[in-house]
């Protein structure tokens, strides 16, 4: 069964009743996104930093940036963890195959949850059920290319970019609504540099991501992927959305 990428379901509020209008799809960006989704399938384990900026609306109606620090790891296909630090707050997820674990660092709080078997059917799950947001997981999914062919009227490719200092294919998909910018690096292993997505619609909030470090193919034990709640921690519950 196709799987949609959280990237969509995450920033888009509803966009099924979309109508789509002249198209206008690069095939050099097609390329470019298959090779970027086909080599990351390929890696048996993965771990990279990620620095994010995301747009919230205050009290004053205004766009407040929010910026994070991540370490994103993958190791098969049934295992991740992501620890977070920055402006929302210190923040964990480990993922084992069986049961995905939340813990606030700050509130010294956890809740665990029965997932699904697979990781992006976890992501997918967590994310439909309880709103739950992995900081750059979508960019994971196999489906990417799909996805973005079947939301965007446009896609292109804007040449060659340079990011921090590393030389990238720039990629560009929009329509109406929103825009999705993505920077893949001119190398042998075309792995994405840095995202941008633009929401039109509410009040052009802006949600950024830079990835650094890729370490791939190395060897992560799984008791990486447990979760020991530490002293005095408080298990708590939380509702599924209605």
């Amino acid at each position: 069964m196709k799987k949609r990428s959280v990237f969509i379901v995450v920033l888009i509020f509803s966009l099924t009743n979309y109508a789509q209008n002249s198209r206008e799809i690069d095939s050099i960006a097609v390329k470019l996104l298959d090779k970027m989704t086909a080599v990351i399938g390929e890696l048996t384990a993965v771990s990279v930093d990620l620095e994010t900026a995301t747009d919230k609306q205050n009290d004053l109606f205004e766009n407040e940036r929010f910026l994070g620090q991540h370490k994103l790891q993958f190791s098969g296909s049934d295992k991740m963890t992501i620890h977070s630090r920055g402006d929302d707050g210190n923040k964990a997820f480990w993922y084992n195959g069986s049961f995905l674990t939340y813990y606030s660092f700050d509130e010294n709080n956890y809740v665990t949850l029965e997932a699904p078997e697979n990781t992006m059917d976890m992501i997918d799950s967590m994310n439909t059920r309880f709103g739950i947001k992995f900081p750059g997981a979508d960019i994971f999914f196999p489906t990417l290319t799909d996805d973005i062919l079947n939301i965007f009227d446009h896609l292109k490719y804007l040449g060659k970019k340079t990011v921090d200092g590393q030389e990238c294919f720039h990629l560009m998909a929009s329509n109406k609504d929103m825009t999705f910018q993505l920077w893949i690096s001119n190398n042998a292993m075309y792995l994405p540099k840095k995202y941008l997505f633009l929401d039109k619609i509410n009040h052009y909030q802006q949600f950024e991501g830079t990835f650094s470090n890729w370490d791939f193919n190395h060897f992560i034990p799984n008791a990486v992927f447990e979760f020991t709640p530490p002293k005095n921690a408080r298990l708590i519950s939380i509702m599924a959305k209605s």
